[in-house]
C-alpha cells in the first residue's frame, strides 16, 4: 500500500487517503445518477427553471477542473450508448409495425378476404337439386367465417390505421405547430368525413398561401420604400441644381461655391 502511496500511482476511478495510506475506488457520474441529483442535492439543479446567460459550454470547460471534465465526458459517452441503444430499438420497432401493416393488408385485402366480399347473401339456390345443396353450403360457410373473422378485420384496420397516424405525425412535426394545429382541428370538426391527412394538406396550403402573400407583401412594401427614397433624393438633387444662380464671371461662381463649402 505504501509503494501506491509513493509513487502516485493511482487511475481515475481511485482516491487515496494520504493519512490511512487506503485506496478507495470512486464512483463514475452516470447519466442516472446525474438524473437522481435534485435542487436540494444541487441549487441549480431545479427542474422548474430553464437556466439562460452562462458562457458557452466551450469556453468555461477548459477552465474547470480535470475531474470535472472526466465526469462529463462519461455522462455524455453514456448519454451517446443509451441514445444508440434507443435508435437501435426504435429502427426494430418501425421493421416490426412494418411487418404487422403487411400482414393486416394480406389479411384485410388478400385473396380469402376478397372472396368472402364478393358472397351474394341473396344469392337462392336449389336445395333439392344435388348441385343447388353444394352451393348453399359453401355459401352459408363462407357467410359464416366472414362473419366469425369480420371483428379480427375491424381490429386490424383500426391498428393499421393508428399506425398510419404515426408514421404521418412523424413525417410531417408541422402538426404540432399552434398555425396548424388549430385550424385542422376546427377543419375536421366541421367536416367529420375528412381524414386528418386530407384536412392537414389543406390547412398548409392555406398557411403557405397566407406565407407567400405576406412575403410578397413585404418585398412589395420594400421596393415603394426603395422607390420613394430614390425619387425624394432625386428631387432633392434636382432642387439644388435649379437653385444654383447665375454667374456673370469665373470669380464670381468661385466666391460663390467656396460660400456652399465645396
Amino acid at each position: 500500500m505504501s509503494d501506491v502511496v509513493e509513487t502516485g500511482v493511482v487511475d481515475a476511478n481511485t482516491s487515496v487517503d494520504v493519512e490511512s495510506g487506503n485506496v478507495e475506488e470512486l464512483d463514475n457520474i452516470s447519466l442516472e445518477s446525474l438524473l437522481a441529483l435534485t435542487k436540494d442535492d444541487v441549487e441549480e439543479f431545479d427542474d422548474e427553471v430553464n437556466h439562460v446567460g452562462m458562457k458557452p459550454l466551450a469556453d468555461w470547460m477548459k477552465n474547470v477542473p480535470s475531474d470535472v471534465r472526466k465526469h462529463l465526458a462519461n455522462i455524455r459517452r453514456d448519454y451517446t450508448v443509451k441514445t444508440q441503444e434507443i435508435s437501435k430499438i426504435r429502427a426494430s420497432l418501425q421493421e416490426k409495425e412494418a411487418e404487422i401493416m403487411r400482414k393486416n393488408e394480406h389479411i384485410m385485402n388478400g385473396p380469402l378476404a376478397q372472396k368472402l366480399s364478393s358472397i351474394d347473401t341473396n344469392e337462392e339456390y336449389d336445395l333439392f337439386d344435388k348441385d343447388g345443396m353444394k352451393k348453399e353450403i359453401q355459401r352459408q360457410a363462407a357467410l359464416m367465417l366472414r362473419e366469425m373473422i369480420e371483428p379480427a378485420q375491424k381490429e386490424l384496420e383500426s391498428q393499421q390505421r393508428t399506425l398510419q397516424l404515426e408514421a404521418f405525425k412523424k413525417a410531417n412535426p408541422e402538426l404540432s405547430d399552434p398555425a396548424y394545429r388549430g385550424p385542422i382541428l376546427e377543419m375536421l370538426s366541421s367536416r367529420p368525413e375528412l381524414k386528418l391527412e386530407d384536412a392537414f394538406y389543406i390547412v398548409k396550403a392555406k398557411v403557405d398561401s397566407a406565407k407567400l402573400a405576406d412575403e410578397r407583401a413585404a418585398i412589395d412594401a420594400s421596393k415603394r420604400l426603395r422607390k420613394d427614397v430614390a425619387l425624394k433624393s432625386s428631387v432633392g438633387s434636382r432642387t439644388a441644381v435649379s437653385a444654383t444662380p447665375k454667374f456673370k464671371n469665373a470669380i464670381e461662381a468661385y466666391n460663390w461655391w467656396k460660400a456652399q463649402g465645396k
